[in-house]
C-alpha cells in the first residue's frame, strides 16, 4: 500500500501514515480499513486477470485484517520517521511537470484536459495545488462524485450527470478525476489526457484513454501523456513496452496474457525489494520486453487477419435520420392511436404508449442519449419502446398510421 501511494504522490503516501498513525494513537488500529481506493481491485476484478496473477493477491478482506493486524504501537516509530523524511522532501517533481504538460498542452490547442489518479488524496492534492494557477477553471470527479469550487475556497458536490454536463458545455478546462471516471463518462470534446500516475494494470490505463479516444472524437490527433517518477518497477515496466509496442492499441490479441501478468509482476518484485536496485529493474523490464517479442514473433496473427475481416463497404445515407423520427414525435397525429408524447428537454420527451404503466423518457438526439444513458432511453429502430401498436382487427379500420407506415411515407417524400 505505501509503495502504490507513493508512485502516484508523496502527497498520498502522506495521508495514509497520518491515518495510520492516528489509528495507532487512539488505540483503534485493530479497527482500522483501508481506505477503498488503496485495495487493488483492478487486478482481483480485472476480467483479463490469470490464475498466476490473482495467486499473487490476496483476498482483499484478508489483505485489510493483515494491515490492521500489524498496526501496532511497535510501528510507531517507523511512520514517524518516513513522515520525518517526507517534510524534508522538495517540492514534487510530478506536479511541476504537469504544470509544465498543461501549458504546453494549452499552447497546442487543447482547451480542455482531463488528468487521472488513482487516489482521492492525490487528486485532492491537484486540486489545492492547480486552483488559482491561471490555467483555468478546475472540476473534480471520483468516488465522491463531482465536485465544483466555491467562493470561500471549498468545494460544492454535484451529481454525476451535473458534473458530465459542465466539462461538456466548456465550464471547466481541466477535469480532474480517479478510475471512477474511467467508467460511463465519454468525452469525446476532449482531446487530451494526462495520467498522473500508472496503475499496475495496463488495462486500467487502457480505460481511461477510452474516455476520449473513441468514435466522434473532434480532434484530428488524441495526445495523452502518462508521468512517472524515475527509477521506478513502474517507469521501468512501461518504458520497456513503449519501447515494443504501442502497449495501449494491442492490449487484445497475442499480448494480452502478458499484459494480464503485470500486476503481480510489479508486485512481486516491489515485495521482493527488487525495485530497489537499478540491475533488478532493468531485468524485470528486460523480462517483460522478451515475452513480448516471443509473441509477436510467433504463432498466428489473428489481429491482422481480424482488420481485414471486418473492413466494411460504404454505406448509403439513411432514409430515415433521427431528425424526422423527432417530428413524428412532435406531432399527435403521425403518432399511434393512443400514444401520448409530453416534451420535457429539447428533443427529450415523455412517452406512454398503450400497455405502459408509467410514463418513459426518450429522446432523439444520440449525444443527449450518451450523457444521460441511466436515465433516459434512444428513441429508433431497435428500441423496444420504438414501434406501434398490434395490427387492429380486419373488421377494423385504422384510425392512425403505424409508426413503420409513418416511416415508410417519409422515406417516399425524401426519394
Amino acid at each position: 500500500t505505501y509503495r502504490r501511494r507513493l508512485a502516484s504522490s508523496v502527497r498520498a503516501l502522506r495521508s495514509t501514515l497520518e491515518r495510520h498513525r492516528a489509528a495507532i494513537e487512539s488505540g483503534a488500529a485493530a479497527q482500522f480499513d483501508l481506505p477503498e481506493d488503496d485495495l487493488p481491485a483492478e487486478e482481483t476484478e480485472s476480467a483479463f486477470a490469470d490464475t498466476e496473477a490473482a495467486e499473487l493477491l490476496p483476498d482483499l478482506e484478508e489483505a485489510a485484517a493483515l494491515e490492521s493486524a500489524t498496526l501496532t504501537a511497535d510501528r510507531l516509530a517507523d511512520i514517524e520517521a518516513l513522515l520525518t523524511q517526507i517534510a524534508g522532501c522538495p517540492p514534487d517533481s510530478k506536479l511541476a511537470a504537469l504544470g509544465a504538460t498543461l501549458d504546453a498542452l494549452g499552447a497546442d490547442g487543447y482547451r480542455q484536459v482531463m488528468v487521472f489518479t488513482q487516489y482521492t488524496d492525490t487528486m485532492d492534492f491537484l486540486r489545492d495545488a492547480l486552483r488559482g494557477g491561471g490555467r483555468g477553471a478546475l472540476l473534480c470527479y471520483s468516488g465522491r462524485g463531482g465536485e465544483v469550487p466555491t467562493a470561500d475556497g471549498g468545494w460544492r458536490p454535484v451529481s454525476r450527470d451535473d458534473a458530465k454536463r459542465r466539462f461538456r458545455e466548456g465550464e471547466a478546462d481541466i477535469l480532474l478525476c480517479t478510475d471512477a471516471a474511467a467508467e460511463g463518462l465519454n468525452f469525446q470534446f476532449c482531446g487530451a489526457l494526462v495520467n498522473y500516475d500508472m496503475p499496475w494494470n495496463p488495462m486500467r490505463v487502457e480505460q481511461r484513454i477510452g474516455r476520449i479516444d473513441r468514435l466522434g472524437q473532434r480532434h484530428p490527433v488524441v495526445r495523452i501523456v502518462n508521468l512517472h517518477y524515475e527509477d521506478t518497477v513502474e517507469a521501468d515496466v512501461y518504458r520497456a513496452l513503449g519501447n515494443r509496442i504501442d502497449v495501449f492499441e494491442q492490449v487484445v490479441g497475442r499480448l494480452q496474457p502478458i499484459l494480464a501478468r503485470l500486476p503481480g509482476a510489479i508486485q512481486r518484485a516491489v515485495l521482493e525489494g527488487a525495485g530497489s536496485g537499478e540491475s533488478h529493474r532493468e531485468r524485470l523490464a528486460a523480462s517483460i520486453a522478451g515475452e513480448v517479442d516471443a509473441a509477436e514473433t510467433g504463432g498466428f496473427d489473428i489481429d491482422a487477419v481480424l482488420d481485414d475481416a471486418f473492413d466494411l463497404p460504404d454505406r448509403p445515407a439513411p432514409a430515415v435520420t433521427m431528425d424526422d423520427l423527432d417530428r413524428v414525435l412532435r406531432d399527435p397525429g403521425l403518432m399511434p392511436p393512443g400514444a401520448q408524447v409530453r416534451p420535457l428537454d429539447p428533443r427529450a420527451y415523455a412517452l406512454r404508449t398503450p400497455g405502459m404503466t408509467k410514463e418513459v423518457r426518450v429522446t432523439t438526439n444520440p449525444e443527449y442519449y450518451e450523457q444521460h444513458a441511466e436515465s433516459v432511453e434512444l428513441w429508433s429502430p431497435g428500441n423496444p419502446l420504438f414501434g406501434g401498436p398490434e395490427p387492429p382487427p380486419a373488421d377494423e379500420a385504422p384510425k392512425a398510421a403505424t409508426l413503420k407506415e409513418v416511416l415508410d411515407g417519409l422515406s417516399e417524400r425524401k426519394r
